[in-house]
Parts: C-alpha cells; structure tokens; sequence
C-alpha cells in the first residue's frame, strides 16, 4: 500500500469535522465555546470530555486522559482497521484529496487494482440480489428463506441474494462491462481456472461497518455438497478473522442500546432481529477474535454471546475471553438458550420468538457463567480438582471486577473449596490479570499533582513570555514526569504544541485543553509554580532531617525563605 501524504494528513486532520463524528457517539452540549460530553472511553457521570477550541481537531479527557484528532476517533470509536484507513475514510466523508508520496506506475496500479476490486464486490452484490428475487432457478431458496419465516423485507436488508447454478455468469457479466479476471479472482468472485467461484448457493454478503462489501458468505441447497457454507477465499479484500456478518444493519442501533448480540451462524443473527431482541452480529467462525471485539468495543461497551449451549459453544465462549485480553471496556455476558436450540430455528414461532426475547433480556455476565456451569459438572474429587485449574487459568484473563469476585465465590460453593482454598483462587486468579484498555494501556484519572503539572503547561503555552519569567530556573523535581518536563522546555523555547514530537502529542492536547478552560493569567501561573516548587522543597527537608545533613538542610531553608519573599514581594 502507498503510504499517504504528510500534505494530505494534516488536510484530512485540520479539514475533518470532529464535532460531526463525536456527535455520532456522544452527547455534546456547548458552554462558553467549547464543547463537552460524557466520555466514550470511561465510565462517568460528570461530563469531562471536550473538544480543544478554538479549532476544534483534537479531544480531550480530564478524567482519563484520552486524546486524538479525527483519525484516531476514527480508529478507536468507529472501528476503523488503521491509519491509513480511517484517512482515506475521512477524506471521503469530508471531500479532500488524497494524495500518496509513491505516485510511481507500480502503486498506481494497486490502487486501480484496490478500487476494481470494491467496485466488483459491489456490483456482485446487486447481481446476487437481482437473482434472488428475478430468477426462475432461485425460487427453491425463496421458499426455505419464507419457510423459516425470514420475509422479503428483512432479506432486502440484509442484502441476500442467489448465486446461479450456471457456474460462469457473473464472471462474463464482469469481463463483459471490461473487469479484469486478475480483479475478479483478487475479489474472491472468480476461480484460478475459470468459473464463477459461488455456484447455485444463497449468498451473504459480509461487509464493514459502513456497509462496504469485504466477501461473501454461500450455504447451499443441495445435501449431496460436502460443505454447506463456503466463504470468500482470504485475500487482500477479505479476511474472515476481521469480519462479522450484519455490523453494518446492527451498528446505529447496537450504538444507542450500548450493546449487542454475538450469533454463530447468519440466520441466527435473522432470527434475533424477528424476534424484536435487539442488534446482533455473526461471527465468522467457532470463536471471536480480538479484531472482531476490537470493531464491537469501537461501538458498545458489553457483547452477549448468543452460543450453541452445547460443549462447542462453551468452548467456543471461554475462547472469546482469551481473545478479549487487552480489549477495552468490553463487558462480556452469555445467553442460555434452551438446549437444542438456536435464534434463527426459534424465531420461526411467536413462542420461540419470546423464548428468545426472554433469554436475551436475562443475559448473564460471562465469566460467572462458565464457572457455574463447569463447576455443576464436576462431579468427582478429580474433576472437581480439574475444575479449579481450569477457574483459575480463566480467572487469570480477567481484570478484577464484580463479576469476577462472584465467579470466586460460584466456585467456592460449587467445587466445595475450604476457606484457604477459595482465598488461594482469587490470589491466584489475579496474577497475570489484564488491565482493560482499548489497545495500549491507557493511564487513569490524573492525580492532583499531575494535574496541576498539566495545567502550569498549558499556562506556559498560552503565555510564553510570562513562563520564561518564572519557570525559567524552577527547583529541580518540580515537574515530576518527564513528558511534561520536555514538553514545559519547549514552550520556554517558545516552539508551538503543533510542531512537538509525536509523542507529545497527549501532552499538548491536555495544554491546549487546559488553557481552553478558563482564560489564563500570570497570577495564577506564579502561584501555581510556587506551590509546586514549595511542595518539593517540603519533601525535600523531611528527607533531610531524617538523614541528619545539616548543610544541605540549612541551604533547602534558606532557599524556601528567599522563595517565599520572592513571592510576597511580587504579588
């Protein structure tokens, strides 16, 4: 892939309407110019999320830290697969040209090549849908799609179609509207040795949250064929461990509710959205992946697993929770079908269709879950003793939470565990424990101290000339975090925020912001940089004191008394 322009980021970050897109996530309401909302990254109920005016291009988090512009917004709350992605995405939405450092034949090609091939995906799309309704041959899938009462309303929706039986004619419609074969194939819609690579199957198309077309899903009709489904071959387009079927019917709905429902199979994910239960997803095989949660946290804050409730499917949970390590705020909760059963079979009746209703609205959280049913199963003093490696090793994943202490304790009553042992569990189950976190880790709530560093930055920023007057020969340790201690040089040096390094870009994001909050003044940034440095020299003589160095103490003395007139005399 070419990589995209410098000129062409910096256009995409100052031109992109950040008030639009966090719109879509977050209540924003506007106070004395700036904007503010409850925080998508952290749970909160004072609102301490903001945009930084007066551009309004980066936000900002006093609670959690949080900061990005538009493209990181793109990639951490809408689920966006990279940087370059979320560019061209954005420069799509908001009209800006995109323009790539390697213009050469050769990458110039591949994005010919990128765009013929979204281009067929979606042309495929229309050809498989038209066959569905209009096509003699299809008439034996219309009717197994109405038998299980899946109507032409919701299959309009979801976009279905029919792949015909006669093996080449998507591919001559291609090669005949000037498509090359290498696309198609480079699509997954043509085989190496010619034909169509769909034949006489029903067709689901797989597409990204913004409806675009990635592949296809295919279940025949015929019981003689080996494989019921078959999926579009892995490629540059298509990668089954990223996708999930339906992310782009459930997305604005499952945003509102906060959550949504993990299916395994299509029609399952039909048969929830008959049943009125609310917005759900396929995955595109036994377990999630870590992608695939990455794409729901971008949107949700809690995923229920709609699963077999068959060992498959236990097993198929208890992967999902290996997958969630590392993933952000993801709360993960299971749905107990009846035994046998899955959504797309229940919904074909109004009972089933509440049995389904009913099951959904009683999820349960996760991890608890697969402790109550392991431990029921343990029957002997052996797989009783089984059962606790395997709570323990589960445990281990989680981060410390209440549904992990009540896993704790189900484990506890359920495997007859004494005392000491229940306590050893939880020691042990914390070792090892994740974090939470969307990606990297993130730091939490800013201490008072480091807020007030944040906020002696962003006066220095905001008045250069004043901080050359008193934060030019600060006490040493005043400004404890190195970051901050870099970012402060450069202000005296008066280089703006937006030519600092990269990875200062939290750090000039969290100055601009506090800045933005009241307009500043060179009181208090003389006040603020003598509490900090009085703070120091007060640990300091403690230190002293106890370590009995007169000369050093007398000397910290007389530095605080000279401070502290220094002070009076100026104010």
């Amino acid at each position: 892939m070419p990589r995209i322009s410098e000129q062409t980021v910096r256009a995409v970050r100052d031109g992109a309407d950040l008030v639009e897109l966090v719109r879509g996530r977050v209540q924003l309401s506007q106070r004395g110019g700036r904007w503010t909302g409850r925080c998508p990254f952290h749970d909160e109920n004072t609102p301490s999320f903001s945009l930084i005016p007066p551009e309004n291009t980066r936000y900002y988090c006093f609670g959690c830290g949080a900061t990005g512009d538009a493209v990181t917004w793109m990639i951490e709350q809408e689920g966006v697969g990279g940087f370059a992605d979320a560019v061209v995405g954005l420069a799509e939405r908001f009209g800006i040209e995109v323009v790539y450092d390697d213009d050469s034949p050769h990458s110039r090609a591949e994005r010919a090549a990128a765009n013929a091939r979204r281009a067929l995906l979606a042309r495929a799309t229309a050809f498989f849908e038209e066959s569905l309704w209009r096509a003699d041959e299809a008439e034996q899938a219309r009717a197994y799609l109405r038998e299980r009462g899946f109507g032409d309303d919701l299959l309009r929706r979801y976009r279905i179609g029919w792949a015909p039986r006669e093996g080449g004619a998507l591919t001559r419609a291609a090669l005949r509207q000037d498509f090359r074969r290498a696309d198609l194939e480079g699509a997954g819609l043509t085989r190496a040795g010619g034909g169509d690579f769909f034949v006489g199957r029903i067709m689901f198309p797989i597409a990204d949250q913004r409806g675009e077309v990635k592949g296809f899903g295919g279940r025949t009709l015929d019981p003689n064929e080996r494989a019921k489904y078959v999926n579009s071959p892995e490629g540059p387009h298509f990668r089954k461990r990223e996708q999930v079927f339906g992310l782009d019917v459930a997305r604005a709905d499952a945003a509102r509710r906060g959550w949504l429902v993990v299916t395994e199979g299509y029609t399952d994910v039909f048969g929830v959205d008959l049943a009125g239960a609310g917005p759900a997803v396929a995955c595109m095989g036994t377990a999630l992946t870590p992608a695939q949660l990455r794409k729901f946290a971008a949107v949700v804050d809690e995923v229920a697993l709609c699963f077999d409730s068959d060992p498959a499917g236990e097993r198929a949970a208890a992967r999902t929770v290996e997958a969630a390590e590392g993933v952000r705020k993801l709360r993960l909760m299971a749905v107990e079908l009846p035994q046998g059963s899955d959504p797309g079979d229940l919904a074909g009746t109004e009972e089933g269709r509440a049995t389904l209703r009913a099951a959904i609205e009683g999820r349960t959280p996760l991890i608890p879950w697969l402790v109550r049913i392991r431990g029921r199963r343990a029957r002997s003093a052996g797989e009783r003793e089984a059962a606790l490696a395997e709570t323990t090793e589960l445990l281990r994943r989680v981060p410390d939470s209440v549904d992990k202490d009540e896993a704790v304790r189900l484990a506890g009553s359920l495997l007859g565990l004494s005392r000491g042992l229940e306590e050893r569990l939880w020691a042990e189950s914390r070792a090892g424990g994740r974090t939470g976190g969307r990606g990297a880790p993130r730091a939490g709530p800013p201490s008072t101290w480091s807020r007030r560093e944040n906020r002696l930055i962003g006066l220095a920023v905001a008045m250069p000339e004043a901080a050359r007057r008193h934060l030019a020969d600060l006490v040493p340790g005043t400004i404890s975090d190195p970051r901050l201690a870099r970012a402060l040089a450069l202000a005296l040096d008066g280089v703006s925020p937006d030519e600092w390094p990269e990875e200062l870009a939290a750090v000039a994001a969290a100055a601009r912001a506090e800045a933005s909050i009241q307009p500043p003044e060179e009181a208090e940034l003389r006040e603020l940089a003598y509490r900090l440095q009085m703070e120091v020299l007060d640990r300091r003589l403690a230190d002293l004191r106890a370590s009995g160095d007169e000369d050093a103490l007398l000397a910290t003395i007389d530095l605080r008394h000279r401070m502290h007139e220094t002070l009076r005399e100026s104010a």
